[in-house]
């Protein structure tokens, strides 16, 4: 119980999704300037009805017959002792406050103000909102070993915006931060690299934009064994049919461990018809047993458009044919990115271009074989444009020695 105690506190310290929540202490409190200076108390709001929403409630009512009437204000007190303050114009008969973390019962405030912002006795109403959102989410997570930490997959059925941040205890006996998703998407993964190969304690929690925390999904787990290649012992290994490379971006630059404009591997300009798909060849210099694979597009491009790729197949072999037939390769993995947001080319998200500057990581399906050449076939980016561009490629696996 102490090292959960432990784990939210840090998480909830951490930046995160931003939100516009106003707080203050009560209606008499308020210090703003009049825009009248009638001392007359306004009348009550009356019949007040609520509905429970997720995390949320909403609260109709009549409005005063008061010429002096301005706006509606509710407040409510959070749990976590903060008052939650929502306003309604004088043209609006409901509103809605949001941000509750959990279904217990409220006592909500609210209050007719005038214009000259003298505020109402409050009308009391009881309110309980349903199952928060993030509880939800946090209900369909699966936490599991991979390839140097664990991963955790999640279901948000109603793309609401969250954090998912998976912590661990590392080797001094302390919670440590790790990973942290800020998305709105459906379905997901986030993942935990970097763990030695030893039973540990991962931690997951989902927040919410009002800083409303989950429990703590925990579970102990044994990390499985990588390695990242060693990029020095790359080299091109050009076969027939291989696309060669254009204007200085030559093909060892997409594993010199930058991501700099210019740091890429850049293909000729072809004419018309354009011929897809298109593949480079690397010796690895060692036979693997490959786990993960990740590379990054260019950034002038945003990461999704014209001539980066967004489609692109894996394949391995040992004894390559000289004539580049692909009769002595196996086909190890086909990756497709997907932008966070879905929306059209040339429309982006602050996740859609973070996803972008993190890079594309994808882990090989189980039961392929070890190989210490790759090739990488490329499709038809996004736009119709005879070449294509990336800027680097990291590979993870164990070396195998037969």
């Amino acid at each position: 119980m102490k090292a959960k105690i432990v784990l939210l506190i840090r998480i909830t310290c951490l930046s995160g999704l931003a939100s516009v929540i106003f707080w203050s202490g009560s209606c008499s409190d308020e210090e703003r300037k009049p825009l009248g200076d009638d001392p007359a108390v306004p009348e009550q709001i009356k019949n007040v009805r609520w509905e429970g929403l997720p995390g949320a409630v909403k609260l109709a009512y009549d409005l005063p017959d008061d010429p002096n009437f301005l706006y509606a204000k509710a407040e409510c007190v959070m749990k976590n002792g903060q008052v939650r303050e929502v306003k309604a114009s004088a043209y609006l008969n409901q509103l809605i406050m949001e941000g509750f973390a959990d279904t217990s019962v409220y006592m909500a405030n609210l209050y007719s103000v005038s214009r000259n912002e003298v505020c109402s006795e409050p009308v009391r109403q009881e309110v309980r909102p349903k199952n928060p959102y993030y509880l939800e989410v946090f209900k369909t997570l699966e936490m599991f070993a991979d390839f140097g930490g664990a991963t955790v997959s999640f279901f948000n059925a109603d793309l609401v915006e969250l954090a998912i941040n998976i912590a661990y205890i590392d080797s001094t006996g302390f919670w440590t931060e790790g990973e942290t998703l800020y998305t709105n998407r459906k379905t997901g993964y986030v993942s935990q690299r970097g763990v030695d190969t030893v039973a540990t304690t991962f931690g997951v929690v989902v927040r919410d934009r009002w800083y409303n925390v989950s429990d703590t999904l925990t579970q102990i787990l044994t990390p499985l064994y990588e390695e990242e290649l060693d990029k020095d012992l790359f080299r091109e290994y050009t076969l027939p049919g291989d696309e060669p490379s254009a204007w200085g971006w030559t093909l060892p630059l997409l594993w010199d461990g930058s991501i700099a404009e210019g740091n890429g591997f850049h293909t000729e300009n072809k004419a018309t018809p354009y011929q897809w798909p298109q593949s480079v060849t690397i010796d690895l210099g060692k036979k693997y047993l490959f786990s993960r694979f990740k590379f990054w597009n260019r950034e002038n491009e945003q990461y999704f458009n014209l001539r980066c790729p967004n489609k692109l197949e894996i394949w391995g072999s040992n004894r390559p044919a000289s004539d580049g037939s692909w009769d002595s390769w196996t086909l190890l993995m086909t990756v497709q990115t997907e932008k966070p947001s879905g929306l059209p080319d040339g429309e982006y998200t602050e996740e859609d271009l973070q996803a972008g500057r993190e890079g594309f990581e994808f882990s090989f399906p189980k039961g392929i074989e070890p190989s210490r050449y790759i090739r990488l076939n490329v499709y038809e980016p996004p736009q119709n444009v005879g070449q294509f561009h990336m800027m680097e490629i990291t590979l993870w696996g164990v070396e195998v020695n037969e």
